[in-house]
This record gives C-alpha cells, structure tokens and sequence, in this order.
C-alpha cells in the first residue's frame, strides 16, 4: 500500500501554502454571502409561497442567542445578518488572498483555471484522468446541481436534508479527487 497525500499539507516548499484550506475557505465564503444578501432580500426559508428570513444568530447557535431560527417579517438584524456577512467577506477575503498569493497570475488565473480545468473533461469520457477523476467529477457537478435545483425549486437554501444529500455528494467527490490526484503524482 502507498502513501499519498489525500489533501495538500499546511506548508510545501513550492510557495502554495494551504491552497485547500484556503479554497475551501473561498467557496465557504461566496456560498455564504450569497445566502446572506438572498437572505436579506428575500429571505431564505420556508417556501416559495410563504417565505421566512433566517436569523443567523439563532441558526448558528442552535437557538442560544436568538429563540426564532426563522422569523416572517424581513426586518434587517444587525447583530445576526451583519456578522454573518463579516463572517462570509472575511472568509472570501482570506481565502481569495491565500489563493492570489499562491498562484502565477493571482486570484483571475485561479477562477480561470477552475472553469478551464482538464478535470471538466473526465465528465465525457474516462480516458482524460481515469474512472476516480470521472466519478469524482460527477458527484461533484450533481451536488451542486442538487443544491442549487431545490433551493430554488423549494425556496428552502437551508434544508437540513438537502445539505445533508449535497454533503455527501460533494465530500465524497473532493474525495475520489484527491484519490485521483495523488495517484496520477506516483
């Protein structure tokens, strides 16, 4: 059996410091502002017919600093939507700067590398990066699909059953794409 990094290590002679933690700090962060300014102008919760606003203090404390996870009136919360859109810019912030420090060409050749990606291919066909990489890309493009199709669908962008089948997709897809990754290093 081998020994092959799952995830890049904390610290690498090359100059990528943390380049997981820090796009996944990224991701983290633009999901969450984009929860927090549709949570603001619409609200995210409930259904489509009847809407309800998140309260973030509530829904991140398991109901300690605010009794209502869910509230009708789209009253803005200072102390709950406010920090969790500091919370959000500056998980972006840090991520978006960890990510332009490490990469030639900065944070505009990282999204470009994202979307021009050669793993984008395995979707098509295994011959591009093998059969883990093809899974691994399609459990990561149906989680998201997922995701996105019944938050809008439902109007519910904080179901706990969606997050939990959109979990499973997308860890076990980041997964099969390390798997992937450290084999083709060997």
């Amino acid at each position: 059996m081998t020994s092959a990094w799952v995830a890049e290590p904390m610290s690498t002679d090359d100059g990528r410091e943390g380049r997981t933690l820090a796009t996944l700090a990224f991701a983290l962060g633009v999901w969450g502002m984009a929860l927090g300014i549709l949570n603001i102008m619409f609200g995210i919760g409930g259904s489509g017919e009847h809407k309800l606003k998140v309260v973030w203090a509530a829904y991140l404390s398991v109901g300690q600093l605010y009794p209502d996870l869910y509230v009708d009136d789209m009253v803005y919360r200072p102390m709950s939507d406010t920090v969790f859109m500091i919370l959000s810019i500056g998980l972006t912030a840090w991520g978006g700067s960890c990510l332009h420090k490490s990469t030639e060409g900065g944070i505009v050749a990282w999204i470009r590398g994202v979307f021009t990606c050669d793993s984008w291919l395995s979707l098509m066909s295994t011959k591009e990066a093998g059969e883990k990489m093809t899974v691994a890309m399609w459990c990561i493009l149906l989680g998201i699909v997922f995701y996105v199709y019944q938050s809008i669908v439902h109007w519910n962008w904080v179901d706990v059953g969606v997050y939990s089948v959109t979990a499973a997709l997308l860890g076990f897809g980041c997964a099969l794409m390390f798997a992937a990754q450290a084999e083709s290093q060997e």
